[in-house]
């Protein structure tokens, strides 16, 4: 079985399942013919005409929600079950002024926080079209790994001129514990297309904080992935479906139009305790996401884990039968 490792077929006949969901490989992706090979088989090459985006040789487990795990929910401190919505404003707020003491309250913090190599040119030629489109918004980076501040800034001022590079804002990687802490900062978390985050959008999303993807492939799963993980951080109500076709971007200029619709939609005023409550779209989803992450499919691992030791029991049965074909949990 293929897991976690590498976000993707292995293209191998020996393996003999990838855990995976219906966001993550879509069922027109997969050959009509799969099949597992015996060791008795002759290798044949594939016939000519033979469909190109047909790319998984794997049978499918396919998991409800998100096929993704994390341990966020059983490995955060008890405490964090009894805290309020005022109480995680005040913190947030909080936290935005320690870190970035120089923005002003109506600043729009967009972010990213992928090890740069994943950001390619397209993308990042959208995000400096979103900043110009959105005079108050910035977006936070991290220094992951240090050499790429400075590429990023002189590609930046090249592409898009000094005002928009400039307000490009970079910060060292954090500790594991502090980095999900501080993610609630960000106000849209932007996902890099070409290769989603994974890890990072489960650490984003036990936040709270809303994330902005585009699924740029069919075939390629590592495109699909923080699609497949956002849908399990949302309820399954005509709320969290509608969060999600908002987050969920078809194309390009979608996913472009969508974050400054988004960024230009929010808006903070201050509470008479002296912390900034959000308005709009953007805090809407946040709130829904907060409320959810106790319920929701991706922080429920106790259920995860009775999905994958079913799938365990009947790949088995279904190998000593001499049967293949996908499994639906």
């Amino acid at each position: 079985m293929s897991f976690m490792g590498f976000a993707g077929t292995l293209g191998a006949e020996w393996c003999d399942y990838i855990l995976a969901d219906s966001t993550a490989i879509p069922p027109e992706t997969l050959r009509p013919w799969r099949g597992n090979f015996k060791i008795t088989d002759v290798f044949k090459d594939d016939t000519e005409g033979e469909e190109e985006d047909w790319m998984y040789s794997e049978n499918i487990i396919y998991c409800r929600d998100t096929f993704f795990c994390c341990d966020h929910a059983q490995s955060c401190d008890a405490s964090e079950r009894s805290v309020t919505w005022e109480q995680e404003q005040r913190r947030r707020w909080k936290m935005r002024k320690e870190l970035f003491p120089a923005l002003s309250d109506d600043t729009i913090i967009m972010g990213n926080f992928n090890q740069l190599y994943k950001i390619e040119p397209t993308t990042f030629r959208t995000w400096l079209r979103i900043l110009a489109q959105v005079p108050k918004a910035v977006i936070w980076l991290l220094r992951f790994p240090e050499l790429g501040e400075a590429n990023l800034r002189r590609t930046a001022k090249a592409w898009a001129g000094e005002e928009v590079a400039s307000r490009l804002i970079f910060t060292d990687v954090a500790p594991k514990s502090q980095h999900i802490s501080r993610a609630r900062v960000c106000d849209l978390f932007l996902d890099t297309p070409e290769c989603n985050a994974h890890t990072t959008a489960a650490d984003v999303l036990w936040s709270s904080t809303p994330l902005l993807t585009l699924p740029r492939y069919p075939y390629k799963m590592c495109s699909r992935m923080a699609a497949s993980i956002l849908k399990g951080a949302l309820p399954k109500s005509n709320e969290g479906q509608e969060a999600a076709a908002e987050l969920i971007a078809a194309s390009e200029e979608e996913y472009e139009q969508r974050a400054v619709e988004l960024a230009t939609g929010l808006s903070y005023t201050m509470s008479a305790d002296g912390y900034g409550q959000g308005d709009g779209r953007l805090a809407d989803i946040r709130k829904l996401l907060w409320e959810s992450k106790w319920h929701c499919g991706l922080f429920d691992t106790k259920r995860w884990v009775n999905d994958v030791e079913t799938a365990y029991e009947q790949a088995w049965q279904r190998w000593v039968a001499g049967e293949g074909g996908d499994i639906y949990l």
